[in-house]
């Protein structure tokens, strides 16, 4: 009877909790969210977007929020290489990584891009959903 209760009669009247899913992103979106994080990242750097490529390694997509992770690399697709920014005496000392995490939102058809880390050596975008509103889910 507690199986029953437990979890037959959720099941029958729909009110099991479910886990929330990402959504599938198509390749267009995928092209899409990566130049914006590309863009946003190469103004951090004060670059020229054309200096710096995002190799991606996770994306999520939760409704019109995503949240990408890739590797910074130069146009060749070799390690990018500070030299030239702020950052590059940090580079040196081993106070940068070579990751890139972007929180971005779908406005429209553009995908703007709502924060970014470029080089943390942290998790640096652990309070993004609480300061953003962004769905805890895509983090995980």
């Amino acid at each position: 009877m507690k199986l029953l209760k437990t979890w037959a009669l959720p099941l029958v009247l729909g009110v099991m909790p479910l886990a929330a899913t990402a959504a599938p992103v198509t390749p267009a979106e995928r092209d899409a969210i990566v130049a914006s994080a590309t863009q946003g990242a190469a103004r951090e750097l004060k670059l020229d977007a054309t200096r710096l490529r995002l190799a991606p390694e996770q994306l999520k997509r939760q409704g019109d929020w995503a949240f990408l992770t890739a590797k910074l690399q130069n146009p060749a697709g070799q390690r990018f290489d500070y030299a030239g920014t702020s950052r590059h005496e940090a580079a040196l000392a081993g106070g940068v990584s070579d990751l890139c995490a972007a929180l971005l939102r779908r406005e429209g058809a553009a995908w703007k891009l709502v924060d970014i880390a470029v080089g943390p050596t942290d998790v640096a975008w652990e309070g993004w959903p609480s300061a953003h509103r962004a769905p805890a889910e895509l983090f995980r």
